[in-house]
């Protein structure tokens, strides 16, 4: 008899997040989606907007905002309007403080810590400050509202290879059985 041992361990997962009801302090919204790489620790197609409010007029966000675009594993996410690496100075910054799921299935609800996500700009270079209502009265807004929900999950290729593998050992053990 043949034993097939498959390694039981966690997974890299894709999963595309969608903004749900993001409000603005101000009257603005953001809505959009944007992609997180369990395996590579990087956002990938972003595609987020904001809308006009009192004291920010919305921007488009496309890109990680320097030094902040790279802390998903802290539950920072920092998207910026400007690509990489360049100066930041005055660049769009929007944040979002959410413990994404690495484990996320699709529907899966994270919220957001509402205390500290805002959109403003980035206050230098490297884009590892950003402006407040203490440095910059009025050019700022806090997030009110939203969620994110996983809208897609999509398994990394090692586990597709994974499951591939599975199936053949399966088919290879049929195969001996009826010979």
């Amino acid at each position: 008899m043949l034993c097939l041992f498959l390694p039981l361990s966690a997974h890299a997962i894709v999963v595309e997040w969608e903004l749900v009801d993001f409000q603005f302090d101000d009257g603005g919204a953001a809505s959009g989606t944007f992609i997180f790489d369990t395996e590579l620790d990087e956002f990938l197609a972003i595609d987020i907007d904001t809308t006009p409010g009192t004291n920010v007029a919305g921007r488009h966000y496309a890109y990680t905002a320097g030094v902040w675009g790279s802390h998903a594993d802290t539950g920072i996410l920092a998207f910026s309007d400007a690509s990489g690496p360049t100066n930041y100075l005055g660049a769009g910054w929007f944040r979002i403080d959410a413990d994404i799921d690495y484990e996320a299935q699709q529907g899966d609800i994270v919220n957001q810590r509402l205390a500290t996500g805002a959109e403003s700009f980035c206050t230098n270079v490297g884009c590892s400050s950003a402006s407040n209502e203490i440095t910059n009265p009025g050019e700022t807004r806090e997030t009110v509202s939203g969620y994110l929900v996983a809208k897609s999950v999509v398994p990394v290729p090692a586990a597709v290879w994974l499951f591939g593998s599975a199936l053949a050992g399966l088919g290879w053990m049929r195969r001996k059985q009826t010979t």
